[in-house]
């Protein structure tokens, strides 16, 4: 076994982009917490368009892609889908 394996898959993750009302990001916050759990390596959230919108960095496993899009659309029609970046596993 390797000195610096982890209980982690090796699986890779996905990067996904997406823009949300300033209004909605602690319910989109709450929302991919809840659903990802062990799943979210990381959620960046940067203020836009002079702080009317949040631009929001999801890392997530890609069994987890699907799930958090529909929970997006159906719980925050406004948000805006970006580019989505597949990341091996290391």
């Amino acid at each position: 076994m390797h000195a610096f394996s982890t209980s982690r898959p090796a699986t890779g993750t996905c990067l996904m982009l997406m823009t949300v009302d300033t209004g909605a990001v602690t319910a989109l916050r709450r929302m991919v917490m809840r659903l990802c759990g062990e799943s979210l390596e990381f959620m960046r959230i940067e203020a836009c368009e002079h702080g009317a919108r949040m631009k929001v960095w999801l890392c997530v496993g890609p069994a987890m892609v699907a799930r958090v899009m529909e929970a997006v659309m159906q719980a925050l029609p406004g948000a805006e889908f970006g580019r989505f970046v597949e990341r091996p596993a290391h």
